[in-house]
């Protein structure tokens, strides 16, 4: 085996135009193989070299020293990190949210009227926000021109914001917020 493999050795180190290989074996039964030919009075066998072009390798460089091959494998290393590091950012995506609730002490300083920064800056930001809707006042009348009066109404955006319970404080917050402005208060026991 360790024959074989020096022999695979000294056929990858010779050049293509190398001449000829020599095998033989001496008197105590080692098997040599050589460029030059045997000493004198030792019968020797050449060795047919195929001299074929085999695949491509996979980069377009020769990569033969430690240097290339520890510059490759810090390579191969930073991609793989650069995909475990995509893919535990896309399972902290899919993660469900944790959910924070809003405590007594803060639910008592939340006020009708309060404006909506004034309300994140107090409560924080709610587990559940729903931003899809608009409120619409009652019919008024404005003036549209000089002896004009025309029917008007105004629309408002209509966000709620809804803090979870959690087991420290077993409440489901709503507060609805009408233009900007906190208009509905509602705290339910959940459990």
């Amino acid at each position: 085996m360790r024959l074989a493999l020096w022999f695979a050795l000294l056929l990858a180190a010779v050049p293509v135009a190398a001449q000829q290989i020599y095998r033989w074996v001496d008197a105590t039964g080692t098997t040599h193989y050589s460029q030059d030919p045997p000493p004198a009075g030792v019968k020797s066998v050449p060795v047919p070299i195929r001299a074929e072009e085999g695949p491509p390798a996979p980069d377009t460089q020769d990569c033969y020293t430690v240097r290339c091959q520890g510059e490759r494998m810090e390579q191969r290393i930073a991609r793989r990190q650069e995909s475990e590091a995509r893919a535990a950012a896309e399972r902290a995506a899919a993660a469900p949210k944790t959910v924070h609730g809003l405590t007594f002490s803060k639910y008592i300083s939340i006020q009708r009227g309060m404006s909506e920064g004034e309300l994140l800056g107090l409560a924080g930001e709610p587990d559940l926000n729903d931003t899809g809707g608009a409120a619409v006042t009652a019919p008024t009348t404005v003036q549209g021109g000089r002896n004009l009066r025309v029917p008007a109404r105004a629309v408002y955006s209509l966000k709620t914001y809804t803090y979870l319970p959690t087991s420290a404080d077993p409440f489901t917050t709503t507060i609805s917020l009408v233009g900007g402005r906190v208009s509905e208060i509602e705290r339910i026991r959940k459990f």
